[in-house]
């Protein structure tokens, strides 16, 4: 409904939806490889064979569509029939997924059925935009992930030991994820030992994870199509000069930023109020990064929090990430990261896990 509104107000009667995870958000269908048709009554799916028998159980909801060649000639051909039957009065393209490529093919295709592309319209967040504020079952879906997650950590956390190589412990996180039922990883495991913690987006490598050194782990897991995003850092015994002060102020600043979440706040207000803590400690220069984030189908989505987001109000229904960190390099890093749900009176913590330096020890 909400889709057939924003195709509305652009003059136009149906919407070509080529990003997968938008499909999926649309349809529940997480299978890929297909794209969705909507206007006035039923949508379609277009898909190939690979997918028929996943598909049937769409079949109340959508009309399935199999193709037997390119994507853009099933595409056409159903919008042919539209046009046939009086319906198609404009269509919206995702112009910030649909490449330059598929837009020529499709347009080429649609000419030579007689299908007028004069009123192509392509937009940018035809769907993003819907999907930013979450409803109680997204929310929860995106709170269980984090709870398997969660789960996952500390039980890989039983065989972490020294010695042990950074993709080691990867293989053993994501194993764990998987065993309590992710689809997979969010994202690609950062396990970053030592002073390979002061790269924001290190991959593991087969570095040995050595006693008396931080250890970063951002790590994130996929369920029913929706993501957790979380970091911890922890010490294997002794903290590294300066790393036990540097994990104080990331602590103070992520605490500070998380208790101003409400709606109404921009990304940027939180950004300056974690940064200020961690510019007054002297180390400003050492947070290169955003606040955070938002957090759903797609692990980075709007809003986003950082200091040019002074547009990007909170609402109650996005979900965010508050994940300030300072970065050493030669030394290490540090960043903590929990997932907050925007309520209409503040935020609620979708992360259970504690963030205490006695802990991380």
């Amino acid at each position: 409904s909400a889709l057939r509104a924003a195709c509305r107000r652009l003059g136009v009667s149906h919407a070509l939806i080529s990003n997968p995870v938008d499909v999926g958000y649309l349809t529940g269908f997480l299978g890929g490889d297909s794209f969705l048709i909507v206007g006035p009554g039923k949508p379609t799916i277009v898909s190939d064979g690979r997918y028929r028998e996943e598909l049937e159980p769409f079949a109340p909801i959508a009309k399935v569509v199999m193709r037997d060649g390119s994507m853009t000639e099933a595409v056409a051909r159903v919008l042919a029939d539209l046009h046939e039957a009086g319906r198609l009065d404009g269509l919206a393209l995702q112009g910030d997924h649909f490449s330059l490529t598929d837009d020529a093919a499709l347009r080429a295709a649609c000419k030579a059925k007689r299908v007028p592309v004069r009123s192509f319209v392509p937009t940018t967040g035809l769907v993003l935009n819907l999907r930013r504020v979450k409803d109680e079952t997204e929310i929860r879906l995106i709170r269980d992930a984090v709870r398997l997650q969660e789960g996952a950590l500390l039980a890989a956390l039983e065989y972490l030991h020294p010695g042990m190589t950074e993709l080691e412990f990867c293989a053993e996180l994501e194993y764990q994820m998987k065993t309590r039922g992710a689809d997979g990883p969010a994202f690609g495991t950062i396990i970053a030992s030592g002073a390979n913690g002061s790269h924001p987006h290190y991959r593991p490598a087969p570095v040995k994870i050595r006693g008396n050194e931080t250890l970063l782990i951002d790590w994130g897991a996929r369920r029913a199509g929706y993501n957790g995003d979380m970091t911890r850092t922890f010490a294997l015994g002794r903290w590294p000069r300066p790393m036990r002060e540097v994990y104080g102020i990331v602590l103070e600043a992520h605490e500070a930023a998380a208790a101003a979440i409400k709606p109404g706040v921009t990304g940027a207000e939180l950004d300056s109020i974690a940064r200020k803590v961690i510019t007054d400690a002297g180390y400003g220069e050492q947070f290169a990064h955003g606040l955070g984030h938002g957090l759903g189908m797609d692990v980075h989505e709007s809003p986003r929090l950082g200091k040019f987001s002074q547009r990007e109000a909170l609402e109650a229904g996005h979900v965010v990430t508050i994940e300030p960190g300072i970065y050493l390099p030669g030394v290490g890093g540090v960043r903590i990261e929990d997932d907050y749900a925007v309520t209409a009176r503040g935020r609620k913590n979708l992360s259970s896990l504690p963030r205490d330096i006695e802990w991380a020890t």
